[in-house]
């Protein structure tokens, strides 16, 4: 059977959970290192995701009854 893979708000849920684990101050310190290790690496995978999204997404533009569309990245191209 195939591993499932996290989505973006698999990934968000998690680093908000380690965050909060980390923010109790309760753990040991070698439990406290492994969960920061992971909050980093799902941070760098949903700031990855975001990044690929942005670039993704188009705006609809009306001009002159045409309807065209537009990079967010670059508005006046």
């Amino acid at each position: 059977m195939a591993e499932k893979v996290a989505t973006f708000e698999d990934n968000l849920r998690r680093l908000e959970d380690v965050v909060g684990k980390l923010e109790q101050g309760e753990l040991p310190l070698d439990e406290a290192i492994k969960l920061y290790q992971e909050g980093m690496r799902l941070s760098k995978l949903c700031a990855e995701r975001l990044a690929t999204v942005e670039a993704e997404i188009k705006k609809l533009v009306v001009e002159n009854n045409n309807i065209k569309l537009e990079s967010l990245e670059n508005p006046d191209a």
